[in-house]
């Protein structure tokens, strides 16, 4: 009788006979015996079934667990709808919800659901640490860990992206679900091998932001499924999110700025002009490694480099943001920029703590601990609270600079949108006016919650 067996992230199939090949495996000329990709076992058994083909399946490690929720809480009625269109789907696919809007509750209860070993990747320690604190307080149980220093497997594991695609051919037969936290992230040429090489029939992914500028969403649909729920920011407002306002304000910059900008602005867009860069692809990546012993590349990058900085730290810029920080000196405010010497520019002549990559994890919870609960009003910070910061009582955000993508600002408008009684949100996005900023703003509007 046919063997299916779990290989170090493959499936290999031992004792076939017949004279057709077995569908989705290869024959590995190495080892001459049947091969395939582990994200292909459910079909692969679905197949056999259907022909009544008798095989021996060695290839699951899955547990059943024995949960016994510790919280009782009730969804809403987006969250029941989305797991139920998960379900539907074969418990498979993608939930698309906004952040604060709880799909946290909805992967808890998909587990309860499914009630086998569950895998749950996240893409940074701290949103780890969190999702450790969430299961082992709702359900009561051991909770392993893969990162941040821990090499712990239990039936209910937390995991980063990257370690769990370092241990991911060791472990993929373990887990019956696997739950893809911020699963924009897993559609990169290193992330895409999780699902591939694990056997988990059933598969959950949770975000708020599931385009991605190079289009790569579109891998998700074979590696996980469809997107089987979706609702935006306005869908849920007032009721279920904070209501909110945007507001957009420009600036512009001063007269030895404005000469200073323009001057390094010819020297760019010339050598842009004159060397065909583009933004993307083989070009850019010429230019940049160019810029390294040419000297009218490196000019060219220098050039680059101090508009960015002018746009970034505009005086005037920083004159608005000092007057929106007495405007709003009794709210909770996050400053939103783009590089970490604004970050450290504006904590020093603000005395407001400030959150970078550097922050060290104590450092940081004492700096978000002591905001939730009021001795800090204000925080300034770069990229690292775009994702997996909980903190309902921020009403006020200031973006002062950012990139083109809409999905770091859905994900920064989301730091403010969590629910609480009587707060309305409030997000200020700060332009220089006559600046390639006018138009990175623009791209980035392309949401609905931006109209």
């Amino acid at each position: 009788m046919p063997v299916i067996r779990f290989h170090e992230g493959t499936l290999i199939l031992e004792d076939w006979d017949a004279k057709d090949a077995p569908p989705y495996f290869r024959w590995d000329h190495r080892q001459r015996i049947w091969r395939a990709m582990a994200l292909y076992y459910p079909q692969i058994l679905a197949f056999f079934n259907k022909r009544d083909v008798k095989v021996r399946d060695e290839a699951v490690s899955f547990t059943r667990l024995d949960l016994r929720p510790r919280m009782n809480f009730e969804l809403h009625f987006y969250q029941k709808e989305a797991l139920d269109a998960w379900e539907s789907a074969g418990s498979r696919g993608s939930v698309v919800l906004p952040t604060g809007s709880g799909k946290s509750y909805v992967a808890l209860k998909a587990i309860e659901m499914v009630n086998q070993s569950t895998l749950i990747v996240l893409p940074t320690i701290d949103l780890m640490n969190q999702w450790y604190d969430l299961l082992t307080d709702s359900f009561g149980t051991e909770v392993g860990i893969l990162g941040g220093g821990y090499h712990q497997v239990a039936p209910i594991t937390v995991a980063t992206y990257d370690s769990a695609y370092l241990y991911i051919d060791r472990y993929g037969d373990c887990f019956a679900l696997l739950v893809f936290d911020e699963v924009h992230h897993l559609p990169s040429p290193k992330n895409s091998h999780i699902p591939q090489m694990s056997i988990a029939p059933y598969r959950l992914g949770l975000t708020a932001t599931y385009r991605r500028l190079d289009n790569r969403q579109r891998m998700l649909d074979p590696l996980i499924g469809r997107v089987v729920y979706r609702k935006t920011i306005d869908d849920l407002k007032g009721e279920h999110l904070s209501d909110y306002e945007i507001h957009r304000l420009s600036v512009e910059l001063a007269p030895q700025e404005r000469n200073e900008y323009q001057a390094e602005k010819e020297v760019y867009e010339v050598y842009v002009r004159e060397s065909g860069v583009r933004y993307y692809g083989s070009r850019w990546e010429r230019f940049i490694k160019e810029s390294a012993y040419d000297r009218h590349a490196r000019r060219a990058m220098v050039a680059r480099t101090q508009l960015r900085r002018i746009i970034w730290g505009s005086e005037r810029k920083l004159d608005l943001l000092e007057s929106l920080l007495k405007r709003h000196h009794k709210e909770r405010v996050i400053i939103f920029t783009e590089n970490n010497d604004l970050v450290y520019r504006i904590s020093q002549r603000h005395l407001i703590p400030a959150i970078t990559h550097h922050t060290r994890t104590v450092e940081r919870k004492e700096i978000l601990d002591r905001f939730r609960e009021g001795t800090y009003r204000m925080i300034v910070t770069s990229k690292v609270l775009n994702e997996g910061v909980d903190v309902p009582e921020a009403n006020v955000a200031i973006i002062l600079s950012g990139n083109a993508s809409p999905r770091e600002y859905l994900q920064r408008l989301g730091r403010i949108l969590r629910k609480k009684s009587g707060k309305k949100a409030m997000l200020y996005e700060v332009v220089i006016q006559g600046t390639d900023e006018v138009g990175i703003s623009y791209r980035r509007r392309r949401d609905d919650a931006y109209v």
